[in-house]
C-alpha cells in the first residue's frame, strides 16, 4: 500500500491544496523544501573555504555564501521533487509537502529552477574565475544526478554524497583565491576531508531513522533492510570516530590558530564518539534522533569556531 495513502486512510480531505495554505504555512513549506538547516551548513562551509583563501572576508564573502545557499536550496527542492514518491513510504518524510500534495511538483520545479539559476548566476557574475561555477554544477550532478537516485538502490550512494560534501569549501576557496596563489591550500584540503567524512555518519544516522509506514510494501532500497541494529550502530561509531580524527588533523595542521578554539574543538572531537557509544549502549534500539542532532551540531560548532578563529587572527 502507498505510504501516504496508509497515513491518510485514503481520505482526500487530508490532501491540502497549495492555494488553501496560510501564508505562514507557505513559509514553513519553503523552509522544508529548501532543507534550511542543511543548506545553511553548506553555505557556511563555503564561507569557511572563502575565509581560508582570503584571510580578509568582506562583502564578497556574504555574496559567496548567499550564492551557495541559493544553489544548495535549489538542489534541495529538486531533491524533494525526485523523492516525492519515495518519501511517501517512510514515517519521517510521508507528511512532507509534496507527498501530501500541499503544492504541485510543477510549482516546486519553478522554485528549484529559480533558486539554482540564481545561485549559478551569482557564481558566474560575481567572481574572477569560472571555477566556482564549474564546481557548483559538479555539486548538482553529484547530489541530484548521482546521490539522490542511487540512495534508493544501494548504500554506495554515500560516495557521491562524500564528494558533494567536499565541494562547497572548494567553491568558497576558488572564489576567494587568486588563480596563481596557494594561500591556505593545505588547510582547505583538510577542511574538505572533514566535511567529506562527516557525510558518512550523517547519511547512516539519517538512513537509520527511515522507519517504513508499511514494511511489507516498500519498492525501494533502504539500509534498514540490510543492517541489523548492532551493525548500524557499529558503523556509525566507526565513521563518527574517523570524523573526529579528521577534526584533530585539522587542528594539528594549523587550521585553528587560537588556543582556546583548538581546545574547544579537540574537546568536541573527543566527546562526540564517546557520547555516541554511551548512547547506543544505553539505548541500542533504532532511536537515533539524539545522535542525528549531535552529528549536525558538531559540524556547526566546527565551522563556527573555525570561521571565528580566522576572523579574529
Amino acid at each position: 500500500m502507498n505510504g501516504w495513502k496508509k497515513m491518510t486512510n485514503g481520505n482526500p480531505a487530508m490532501c491540502v491544496s497549495a492555494r488553501l495554505v496560510h501564508p505562514a504555512g507557505r513559509v514553513k513549506i519553503f523552509t522544508e523544501l529548501t532543507k534550511a538547516h542543511l543548506t545553511f551548513y553548506i553555505a557556511l562551509s563555503a564561507v569557511f573555504g572563502h575565509v581560508i583563501a582570503t584571510q580578509d572576508p568582506g562583502g564578497d564573502t556574504l555574496v559567496l555564501g548567499s550564492a551557495v545557499w541559493l544553489l544548495a536550496a535549489g538542489a534541495a527542492v529538486l531533491n524533494n521533487i525526485q523523492d516525492r514518491i519515495y518519501d511517501a513510504y517512510f514515517v519521517r518524510t510521508c507528511c512532507r509537502s509534496l507527498p501530501r500534495k500541499k503544492l504541485t511538483a510543477n510549482t516546486a520545479g519553478v522554485i528549484a529552477a529559480g533558486l539554482i539559476l540564481s545561485g549559478l548566476g551569482m557564481l558566474f557574475l560575481c567572481f574572477h574565475t569560472p571555477l566556482p561555477l564549474i564546481l557548483g554544477v559538479l555539486s548538482l550532478v553529484c547530489y541530484n544526478g548521482l546521490y539522490t537516485p542511487l540512495k534508493k538502490k544501494t548504500c554506495l550512494a554515500v560516495l557521491p554524497g562524500i564528494v558533494c560534501g567536499m565541494l562547497p569549501p572548494a567553491i568558497g576557496w576558488t572564489a576567494g583565491s587568486v588563480t596563481s596563489s596557494y594561500t591556505g591550500f593545505h588547510t582547505l584540503l583538510v577542511l574538505m576531508l572533514v566535511t567529506g567524512i562527516w557525510q558518512v555518519p550523517h547519511f547512516m544516522v539519517l538512513a537509520s531513522r527511515h522507519k517504513t509506514v508499511d514494511p511489507d510494501h516498500v519498492p525501494f532500497f533502504t539500509p534498514s533492510f540490510v543492517w541489523t541494529i548492532s551493525e548500524r550502530n557499529i558503523q556509525i561509531l566507526i565513521w563518527t570516530s574517523l570524523y573526529s580524527l579528521s577534526v584533530f588533523l585539522f587542528i594539528i595542521k594549523g587550521g585553528i590558530s587560537g588556543y582556546a578554539f583548538s581546545v574547544a574543538l579537540a574537546g568536541m572531537a573527543l566527546v562526540l564518539p564517546v557520547g555516541m557509544a554511551a548512547f547506543f549502549k544505553r539505548c541500542p534500539a533504532p532511536k537515533t534522533g539524539p545522535g542525528f542532532y549531535a552529528i549536525n551540531l558538531s559540524m556547526f560548532f566546527f565551522m563556527a569556531l573555525g570561521i571565528l578563529d580566522h576572523l579574529l587572527v
